[in-house]
């Protein structure tokens, strides 16, 4: 008698982890929303009442994600996508019965926390490889959000994409208009011939934290989790082309000192000039180049009492290591945030490059770094060349990364660093690898 209590509940709980894991396979709920190509510019204001936006066919009813999964949405949502040679053009309907008193926004920042807010997202895999995935978000107030996922599990927050938007707000609902130029995506180059890229959209409702997005994906994953995306049909984009990024910068300082005996100079001036180069070579390849970095711009670190014996893992700040930080990432899953990992060891550590312990400044004099993805396999390096500081020498680092994906969403791969100095040179290799059931 007791063993066959013992069998219904563990029957009884399996039950209930069946109902919260995957319900449905990726490809037996897909949309699709057909772009239309349009011949001119639009303006975009966020109000959706050109008459070019009635041409745009809209997409087919959302489905509730939060709280009852597929189930029919309590609020309508609707979006429409055109394009010309310049822009993928998207426009959203989010209506709400309580119209603007309905918003919910607590702030009004690039990047922000979009679980306090209303706000929609979309995601865009141009390889249509099921892995990849730019996103973007807005909020009722038109603020900007955007990250590049890998896998849905490794994550790109400071990658900032070049889009623009406008959202108004009215007593039926709030209407957001986007438009992004093809320099921001990246997607194959197949001559004259239409492509369809992998899409998704969700819309947060914060007021009754309602969930609802364009094609559905169970809860225990992402609307990045591209495997669960709809397809964006009918596009004709531009072919890609190289895309360069220059960023210099000049400081100069001029001191004057009053009472130097004769010996001395009373004035001190002082040049530095440097800068970045972003290059897209490619849709897969991305080059960094930088020259005496500076690293003035970056926030400066929270206050934290260590009270053990272990090094405190400050968060990266600087642009330049933040970008294509999750190449370099071997085995670090997102926190709650996205970011970050929670690895005890971590082969690669960025703030050990440019930085002493305390977390002053060492001087860079150059570096760069080459990122290369594709849907079979992914590679990147990154060589850094630190000035002598506080009488040490200067210091080599070098990183190299290579995985290789196989079947549908696993990947192996591994990493090599070397830290070199005339004293000697250190070097730590490892593997890993990334596998996915069902």
């Amino acid at each position: 008698m007791k063993w066959r209590f013992l069998l219904v509940i563990l029957c009884s709980g399996f039950s209930t982890l069946a109902q919260d894991a995957v319900i449905f396979k990726p490809d037996s709920l897909r949309r699709t929303l057909e772009a239309i190509p349009v011949s001119g510019n639009l303006r975009i204001d966020g109000q959706l009442n050109e008459a070019i936006w009635q041409s745009a066919k809209p997409s087919p009813s959302f489905i509730q994600i939060e709280p009852n999964q597929g189930t029919t949405p309590g609020l309508y949502t609707n979006v429409k996508a055109l394009y010309n040679k310049q822009f993928l053009y998207l426009g959203v309907f989010c209506y709400d019965s309580a119209g603007k008193k309905a918003i919910r926004a607590t702030d009004f920042k690039r990047d922000f926390n979009n679980r306090q807010h209303d706000h929609l997202a979309f995601s865009f895999d141009g390889f249509n490889d099921h892995r990849n995935a730019m996103a973007f978000y807005t909020n009722a107030y038109g603020v900007q959000r955007d990250l590049l996922s890998f896998d849905d599990i490794n994550y790109d927050l400071d990658w900032d994409g070049l889009w623009k938007v406008r959202t108004t707000r009215t007593d039926s609902g709030w209407y957001a208009e986007i438009a992004i130029p093809w320099q921001t995506f990246r997607y194959p180059k197949n001559g004259d011939s239409l492509q369809y890229w992998g899409f998704n959209m969700y819309r947060n409702r914060r007021l009754s934290n309602e969930t609802t997005a364009f094609s559905p994906y169970p809860r225990s994953v992402t609307f990045m989790r591209m495997a669960y995306a709809g397809s964006l049909t009918n596009l004709r984009p531009p072919p890609p082309k190289p895309n360069i990024r220059i960023q210099p910068y000049i400081l100069s300082s001029y001191d004057h000192y009053n009472n130097f005996p004769a010996s001395q100079k009373p004035t001190v001036t002082s040049l530095k000039v440097g800068g970045d180069i972003k290059w897209a070579i490619n849709p897969n390849t991305v080059m960094d180049l930088t020259v005496n970095t500076d690293f003035a711009q970056a926030d400066a670190d929270r206050q934290v009492n260590n009270v053990t014996r272990f090094s405190v893992f400050f968060p990266e700040r600087r642009q330049f290591f933040l970008e294509n930080a999750s190449m370099f990432g071997v085995g670090v899953g997102p926190n709650e945030d996205l970011s970050g990992g929670n690895m005890r060891i971590r082969p690669f550590f960025s703030r050990r490059i440019g930085l002493d312990d305390s977390g002053n400044p060492i001087p860079i004099e150059a570096g760069g770094r080459l990122v290369y993805r594709s849907t079979k396999r992914n590679a990147g390096v990154l060589a850094i060349r630190q000035r002598g500081y506080n009488g040490s020498d200067p210091t080599n680092f070098f990183v190299g990364r290579f995985s290789e994906n196989f079947g549908e969403q696993n990947r192996i791969g591994g990493l090599v660093t070397i830290k070199n100095q005339s004293g000697g040179t250190n070097i730590v290799s490892a593997v890993d690898g990334f596998f996915r059931l069902g």
